[in-house]
């Protein structure tokens, strides 16, 4: 990273690297292992974006956190106390190294006395207590406030006119002006104290280059019907293509706000000038070899619509709308884009101050949720809320608009890029799918979230899709994760939904600096769900019934199914394996034990603020059942006598025995008993005619030829045919008659199965558990 910081004027997009890079991660990459696939077939894409931001901070800063410049061998610096973040110094930025007299940038002092004109952001210096965001102040104390930053801004105008000064940008919101200027014009800047309150470089940011909405939860919030609809998040990047068939219909307001100065950089804006706003303003800057398909990828991975692009995936919010806002512009110096062929494409500060303020312009008409920064430059160990975006943020911020920030590439363990460091920003780190801290990502202890960020294909220009790598990539995770959390709870402020997706979230540890940092992994489903419980039912399971013994796995169907779930099936059932499938259907494995009482039992489904029980829900059985059948009378068997194994005459009722058992069992006697008081068995001698046992209607007979007993084993679900002789000379088994059968297993248990003789084929009506003999 050292040796890319000869021209600090510059932040450069550099060219892509050859298909046959090894695909080593590389501090300095902003994407890092970008590979592409474009019209369905991925090529290895490797788009390499040095960080070089200018840490822009006023004179006379307070105690500050130095950066880190352990890549240049310098030891790593510790925080002494984690938890309380101190003010970054002007200096720590390697833009910035040294002194600021009289409020001025140092750079924007070389770039003068070099003989060069500078870019510069102006910071006014407001009466009273200074800038205060709108949406904190009444409508009146707001009017009075944008009526001070323009008279204050017109009287250091009015002092300026004589210098030859050109203005870049006037802003309402935040007093700030965006100037060029000669030496002699900053000599008059210095003398305007009453005016003016610091004098920074303007400063270049740069774009910091489907499994991963299943593993944010995104398809679990889409199923209780929030996919970011009625939303809208603003992407202010290098342009999106809005004619995409995963954005199709998507890009509902456009801006362009890219600079032309002289001997530096050119516009990309369509109408050629330096600002543009309405439909096509927007569109993504033609140097797709130095990243301009960036903006069109990352707005696909917020809120791309596969449905509309005939892809089985879609991005993390489908539902929601996006607005575009191009901020770059193109560099062709040599001295501009350092190590990297030209031309490459830069970000201007003030233009993308002037990009956000666009944003908070339309915040209402277009209900913005979330503005998605995937850019930034310089390292940071501490917040750096001296920045001049800090203001523009903060204001979006008090009006319920989340500014989502990459955390950079340069693969730091203890700082971010700006404006990532920005204490009122949303800081985005990237893991892997497999919830490890990606190599490349930068982390600090003060940066807010993770998100996925390797290997996440999305739409690039021209209407294909590729692969990238970056925190880029993890940071529209978050900002399409806002939109649906917005839409789900409107008046939620950005403190309420970034404190839910921190404590929801799946934590992962970066241990790279020896002092692990532990920060949350979104999971905006269990986010949505601790802000909107959902309406929690259980309406059916399945299998609704199992034996003492045994391990049923059911499903549970209903509605508020969530991640975390629990379920419980009463005494004698233990519940294991839950698994959420679907917000309406689960699963659970219930182990019955072998003493569990018989009978109902409730099932009940518990998630965070909510529970619903299915009352008789699940049926313990017996290990042992048994299924009567009454058939009719088929065949001729037996006869009128306790021995009577050969027909009589006449045809015997006959009816069918199923053994429903957890493992094989031995019948070894079996008793017939009808409601009207007759009796067959497989016992002789006694009074009880004889029940005759086959396995099938025309087999052999199973009872012993002597004593007329059965000695047969039987599987779960085996069957055996039973004859009975007509004790009515053809008129017996008379409809509505009751008949019971009694079998007597080898472990000295009996069971028992009724059913009722009918005109037509008989069903089983009663199953009672087995008794002891």
């Amino acid at each position: 990273m050292a040796s890319a910081l000869h021209s600090p004027r510059v932040a450069r997009l550099p060219r892509m690297l050859s298909a046959h890079w090894n695909g080593s991660v590389k501090p300095s990459f902003a994407c890092a292992r970008c590979a592409a696939k474009a019209a369905m077939t991925h090529t290895r894409l490797v788009a390499v974006v040095i960080l070089i931001a200018l840490a822009l901070m006023p004179w006379g800063a307070p105690a500050a956190g130095r950066r880190d410049d352990d890549r240049r061998g310098a030891p790593v610096k510790k925080q002494e106390k984690p938890q309380t973040w101190r003010q970054a110094k002007p200096e720590d930025s390697d833009d910035d190294k040294g002194p600021w007299i009289n409020g001025v940038s140092p750079k924007v002092r070389k770039h003068v006395g070099s003989g060069d004109r500078a870019r510069v952001l102006v910071s006014l210096r407001l009466p009273g207590r200074g800038h205060v965001p709108e949406s904190r102040l009444t409508h009146a104390a707001a009017s009075l406030q944008r009526s001070d930053i323009a008279l204050i801004g017109g009287q250091l105008m009015a002092r300026l006119r004589k210098y030859n000064v050109r203005i870049v940008h006037r802003y309402s919101y935040v007093p700030l002006i965006a100037l060029e200027i000669d030496a002699a014009a900053l000599a008059e800047l210095e003398g305007a104290a009453l005016w003016v309150d610091r004098v920074f470089d303007d400063a270049i940011k740069q774009p910091i280059l489907a499994e991963s909405v299943p593993l944010i939860g995104a398809d679990r919030a889409w199923g209780r019907g929030f996919d970011g609809s009625g939303t809208v998040v603003a992407v202010l990047d290098t342009g999106v293509d809005a004619s995409h068939p995963f954005l199709l219909g998507k890009v509902v307001e456009e801006a362009c706000y890219s600079s032309t100065l002289l001997k530096h950089s050119t516009t990309f804006c369509p109408n050629g000038l330096e600002e543009q706003v309405g439909p096509g303003a927007a569109v993504p800057c033609p140097l797709d070899a130095q990243g301009c398909f960036h903006g069109t990828h990352v707005a696909g991975i917020a809120a791309g619509d596969g449905a509309t692009a005939g892809v089985t995936f879609s991005g993390v919010a489908p539902g929601a709308q996006l607005m575009a806002v191009q901020v770059f512009s193109k560099f062709t110096s040599v001295a501009d884009c350092g190590l990297f062929n030209t031309p490459c494409v830069g970000a201007y500060t003030s233009d993308l101050i002037s990009g956000l303020e666009r944003v908070y312009t339309v915040r209402s008409t277009r209900n913005i949720a979330s503005v998605n920064l995937s850019l930034g430059g310089g390292s940071f160990t501490a917040a750096c809320d001296v920045e001049p975006e800090k203001m523009i943020i903060d204001t979006l911020r008090s009006a319920g608009v989340a500014t989502v920030v990459a955390a950079g590439n340069d693969g730091s363990p203890t700082s971010l890029s700006s404006p990532a460091c920005i204490s009122s920003a949303v800081s985005v780190g990237s893991t892997t799918k497999s919830d490890a801290v990606s190599s490349f990502s930068n982390v600090a202890p003060f940066m807010s979230l993770f998100a996925p960020g390797e290997d996440i294909v999305s739409s690039v220009t021209g209407g294909g899709f590729a692969m990238l790598s970056g925190t880029s990539m993890a940071t529209p995770h978050v900002a399409g994760s806002w939109a649906i959390l917005k839409q789900a709870t409107p008046a939620s402020t950005v403190d309420q939904l970034l404190g839910s997706l921190q404590s929801t979230g799946v934590p992962v540890t970066d241990t790279r600096s020896g002092t692990p940092v532990t920060r949350p992994r979104i999971r905006v489903d269990l986010a949505l769900d601790q802000l909107v419980p959902p309406t929690l039912t259980v309406t059916a399971v399945t299998p609704d019934r199992g034996k003492t013994g045994t391990t049923v796995t059911a499903t549970m169907d209903g509605t508020g199914f969530v991640s975390g779930a629990t379920v419980s099936a009463g005494s004698g059932i233990t519940v294991s394996s839950v698994a959420v499938l679907s917000p309406t259907r689960m699963t659970a494995r219930f182990a019955i034990a072998s003493g569990a009482a018989l009978g109902t039992r409730n099932v009940r489904v518990t998630v965070p603020g909510a529970v619903a029980t299915l009352t008789n829900g699940f049926t313990v059985l017996p290990a042992v059942t048994l299924d009567l059948a009454y058939n009719g009378k088929l065949r001729d068997r037996v006869g009128a006598l306790d021995t009577a194994r050969t027909p009589d005459g006449a045809l015997d009722g006959t009816l069918t025995l199923t053994l429903s058992a957890t493992s094989a069992r031995t019948i070894t006697a079996l008793r017939l008993q009808n409601s009207i008081g007759g009796v067959w068995d497989t016992t002789s001698p006694n009074s009880a005619w004889l029940l005759g046992v086959a396995p099938a209607l025309d087999s052999p007979l199973l009872n012993n030829a002597t004593t007329m007993t059965v000695n047969t084993t039987l599987t779960d679900g085996g069957t055996l045919r039973l004859f009975a002789s007509d004790y009515g000379n053809g008129v017996g088994f008379g409809v509505g008659q009751q008949l019971t059968l009694i079998a007597t297993l080898s472990d000295g248990t009996s069971v028992q199965g009724t059913t009722t003789v009918t005109s037509s084929s008989p069903t089983v009506t009663a199953v009672s558990p087995p008794r002891r003999g």
